[in-house]
């Protein structure tokens, strides 16, 4: 047996290293002045609307980055007032960061590097990275000695070479939340949709099945599940079986049922009137698909917040009212239908849902609901 030191269970969802504190703050919007202020959840204004729409916190924790219409110049602003970081947004996509575990970037402007705000406005780790991601479980995603360089491969030049749309070229690393970089020299395409929550620190790699394992400055190992591996293999080999013996499924308290012919408009059902309308139906469609396995698609989505709208997926969101896709992926599994010919006539999806207690349907797409 390999000597583990374990820090997570392998498929526990861990709290946040950072403590949060629970007097949140609210966003609001005010129509006639097209700004936004917070109320806190008796629904007492805290601060009158004053930021442009460029904000992204939907909660105010501890701070959050604004454009102050009122002062013209924007910022990190604290619930005591103070203000930090003036003209250092970290900015991506036309959109401003939200803290994250207690942290939230900023890029210097006369360095042209990214670091870290604590909670309380100090810096707790200076802007030393080309870019970083933001932090999960005490780790977060780095670029180092980076450069802007085009689709083309070739640095951006504002003369010889300008682009549109471009990406970084560096270093990427692992690095602690005192800004330790624990893994150095990695391959980006591994670190696509791992668990962080799921970490495991040992001696050798993990069983590849389901983990991806990433050695450590120190010689040991950085252990996490893949999601990917860990839905295919669930779904596959625990969803369909169980779908096969006819039983009762545990699906999630609200599915969305959608046509996809005929005009058949999105309803939601709960997880009971979904049971004794559709259950009959999903098994009869389900039996087929592990028999066609090769042709059945499975890929990762986001949760679509101007979809799922409802109460019961709002713990699924982060404080920017994105999918919280670290810790909650969803995805699409795809299952194609062909005319005699081998033609494709249409697909029908299955959206599921990574909850607290495991993957859960949340939508089917059928060419019908008969």
């Amino acid at each position: 047996m390999k000597s583990l030191l374990v820090i997570a269970l392998l498929l526990a969802v861990i709290k946040p290293a950072f403590a949060q504190q629970t007097d949140n703050w609210f966003s609001y919007y005010n129509v006639k002045k097209d700004l936004y202020g917070f109320k806190d959840k008796q629904g007492t204004i805290k601060i009158a609307p004053r930021f442009n729409t460029l904000l992204r916190a939907n909660v105010f924790r501890n701070i959050i980055a604004v454009t102050d219409e009122h002062r013209l110049k924007s910022y990190y602003l604290l619930k005591n007032g103070k203000q930090v970081g003036n003209d250092s947004l970290y900015v991506w996509d036309m959109t401003y960061d939200c803290e994250q575990e207690g942290k939230i970037r900023f890029r210097d402007p006369k360095t042209d590097k990214v670091g870290f705000f604590g909670a309380n406005g100090e810096v707790v780790i200076p802007a030393m990275f080309s870019d970083a991601e933001p932090f999960y479980n005490g780790l977060a995603v780095v670029l180092y000695n980076g450069k802007r360089v085009c689709s083309d491969g070739k640095p951006i030049d504002d003369s010889s070479n300008p682009c549109e749309h471009w990406y970084w070229n560096g270093i990427t690393a692992l690095i602690n939340s005192k800004g330790n970089i624990i893994a150095d020299s990695l391959d980006i395409t591994r670190l696509e949709n791992l668990n962080w929550y799921s970490l495991q620190i040992s001696n050798q790699p993990a069983d590849t099945t389901l983990q991806v394992s990433l050695k450590t400055k120190d010689g040991h190992y950085y252990s996490f599940i893949n999601y990917e591996k860990e839905f295919r293999q669930w779904f596959y080999q625990h969803y369909l079986t169980y779908a096969k013996s006819g039983k009762t499924i545990d699906n999630f308290e609200l599915i969305c049922v959608e046509g996809l012919f005929k005009q058949q408009l999105r309803k939601f059902y709960s997880r009971k009137a979904f049971q004794n309308t559709y259950h009959n139906l999903l098994l009869k469609k389900l039996q087929p698909i592990k028999a066609k396995w090769a042709d059945v698609q499975i890929g990762i989505e986001q949760l679509n917040p101007l979809t799922y709208t409802q109460k019961a997926f709002s713990a699924y969101y982060t404080d920017c009212g994105e999918a919280n896709e670290d810790k909650y992926p969803s995805f699409d599994v795809i299952v194609p239908y062909y005319d005699q010919n081998r033609q494709l006539n249409y697909q029908e999806h299955y959206s599921f849902l990574r909850t607290a207690s495991g993957y859960k349907l949340i939508a089917v797409f059928w060419k019908n609901s008969k």
